[in-house]
């Protein structure tokens, strides 16, 4: 089920690029008006935006339109005519007597296709018929209607993938929604599928590895930390010693291979100046400097007490852990081998049980664990919003199908979440992982199918789940606009319109348009507008500067409340909103 843009576009081009006439198959049924009657049996139609002249079986009266069927191609169009002429006035009853003409059950389904067709004056076959109306009855009439007219309207291909992956983009449920139930629906399967799970987690904003990140308050960072650097899992203990390096303060050791020899060469390079420790923050400062004694020189019985004397103040009486953590800190202090140096696991372990120890207190546990580390605070990496759309977009693997035609070795192309959906399609699978599946890379496919060109217009949809900061969910993007000659997107020129389901403010959309690489913005959101002005007003510095960082002056920034159609519109998921825009208008539509 996998389809490429640049399958799509090349299969654009062919339907485009061809006469109508000249695809045309025996069996096939379309629409014609006779403009003129010719000897022989024959006459002039216009069909299917064409001029020809067909020879018939019976007489035709001039200016009046029928259903023609194309009985032979042999010796030039010989034609069936399947209805006379009757003044019919709706689709739907045209298409309740082609269907009786063609001993064809009048299923509502039947009927739905059978319309779109003909309104949309395209040809028909009663194999065509059926089977696009067994695709309906599976995807719901509503829905598959709207496909159906959609494809007809683009000159898209009319297979089943092509249906099925644009039948998913109009899924109420949102692509985090979709991942979030498949990543749950592989254990409950039983489906041992660790590439799969890692894939789907990561998109989701669950890193592993080294790209995992800290969420939440400072404090709630620090206190993560702490229990990071206590954790078994290499590549979140690399992450947790990642923020201990970027917070050390100038000058500080940064060497050591392993997370031990790592922490321990941090534990050596904390300076021990006091900062001016208030009550409350006094025990860390102990601990920082006994813990620095104790693993700078042979340990001695002198050294331990005072160390731990200090972590026992450190801790609150009252924390419910304290009775635990004291009988561990014995633990670990009884391995100490009296007049010796400690190695740098001891001294590791001794520095993640200090940090434990230091965030003890929840709503200062940010403060105290800079003090302990001796720096001014902690420095957590902060994804930015670009760098995170990028980076979901790239993973979610929307080029998939383009990695692949690059590479001469399959195994070369880089791990996407498509590529592992795929995998999930192809292999023996339970039906409910596979169907996810396959709703997943539907609603990837549907945007290249909606990124075809329209007009003079190029335009790009991409949608991806992504995190940054406390937004978690799914963000749609759809860029308009022409390319130049080098065939790169002119960026000085375009629309950009972003849909966001966000948090407090619900369904958003940002619509940014860009002359001359003046940037003008447009925020409709069903929310008080004079609130929303107040509180965004801080932020309107920072974005004109980020703007003239890239180049573009910002023209303003306006807030409306949605009109009445446009709420009706916010209904629809963004693709479905997406498919049903009218097409190339020029270059200022209304959204």
């Amino acid at each position: 089920m996998e389809i490429g843009q640049q399958a799509i576009q090349r299969g654009l081009r062919v339907q485009q690029g061809r006469n109508p006439v000249e695809m045309l198959k025996e069996g096939q049924i379309f629409s014609g008006k006779a403009i003129k009657l010719l000897p022989g049996q024959m006459a002039e139609l216009a069909v299917l935006g064409q001029k020809i002249t067909a020879q018939l079986e019976v007489p035709l009266q001039m200016g009046e339109r029928y259903f023609f069927q194309v009985a032979s191609l042999n010796k030039g169009i010989q034609l069936n005519v399947l209805t006379d002429y009757a003044p019919f006035h709706r689709s739907a009853d045209q298409a309740s007597m082609l269907l009786e003409k063609l001993q064809i059950q009048p299923t509502k389904e039947n009927i739905a296709f059978t319309t779109a067709a003909i309104e949309n004056g395209k040809t028909l076959s009663k194999e065509l018929i059926q089977t696009v109306s067994g695709w309906l009855g599976k995807s719901g009439l509503a829905d598959g209607t709207e496909v159906l007219r959609f494809m007809m309207n683009r000159n898209l291909p009319m297979t089943e993938n092509v249906f099925q992956a644009l039948v998913a983009a109009r899924s109420p449920d949102s692509m985090t929604e979709k991942m979030v139930s498949l990543q749950q629906m592989l254990p409950q399967n039983s489906v041992d599928n660790k590439n799969a799970v890692e894939a789907i987690s990561r998109l989701l904003g669950e890193k592993p590895s080294s790209a995992h990140s800290f969420q939440g308050s400072p404090n709630e960072k620090a206190a993560q930390l702490a229990l990071a650097l206590q954790s078994t899992n290499p590549s979140l203990k690399a992450a947790a010693i990642g923020v201990l390096h970027q917070s050390l303060a100038p000058g500080a050791a940064m060497t050591g291979g392993s997370g031990e020899e790592s922490l321990a060469a941090i534990v050596r390079s904390i300076p021990i100046t006091n900062r001016g420790a208030n009550e409350v923050a006094a025990p860390v400062q102990m601990i920082k400097e006994t813990l620095v004694q104790l693993v700078s020189r042979p340990t001695s019985q002198e050294a331990v007490a005072v160390f731990k004397e200090a972590v026992s103040l450190s801790i609150p009486l009252q924390h419910p852990d304290r009775l635990a953590m004291m009988q561990q800190l014995a633990q670990l202090t009884g391995e100490l081998k009296m007049g010796q140096m400690p190695d740098a696991k001891m001294t590791a372990s001794l520095f993640q049980f200090a940090s434990l120890a230091a965030a003890s207190i929840p709503d200062q546990a940010a403060a105290r664990m800079a003090m302990l580390l001796g720096a001014e605070t902690l420095s957590f990496p902060e994804p930015t919003a670009n760098a995170s759309l990028r980076d979901a977009f790239r993973f979610l693997g929307l080029d998939h199908e383009a990695m692949i035609a690059s590479k001469n070795k399959p195994e070369a192309v880089p791990q996407t979440v498509k590529q592992e959906l795929i995998k999930l399609m192809t292999e023996t699978m339970p039906v409910p992982v596979r169907e996810a599946a396959e709703q997943l890379v539907g609603r990837l496919n549907a945007q290249h199918i909606l990124s075809a060109e329209s007009g003079p217009l190029q335009q790009l949809v991409m949608q991806s789940p992504v995190q940054f900061g406390e937004f978690k969910g799914d963000v749609t993007i759809k860029w308009q606009g022409k390319k130049k000659e080098d065939g790169k997107i002119d960026a000085d020129f375009c629309r950009v319109l972003f849909y966001v389901e966000m948090p407090n403010l619900r369904n958003t959309v940002i619509d940014m348009q860009v002359q001359n690489r003046i940037v003008h913005i447009n925020i409709s959101v069903d929310a008080p507008i004079p609130l929303l002005k107040k509180i965004s007003s801080p932020a309107f510095d920072s974005l004109k500067e980020a703007l003239e960082g890239g180049g573009y002056r910002l023209s303003g920034v306006h807030f409306k409340e949605p009109s009445l159609q446009e709420v009706e519109d916010k209904s629809k998921p963004p693709l479905a909103r997406i498919m049903d825009d009218d097409g190339y208008m020029g270059v200022d539509i209304r959204i």
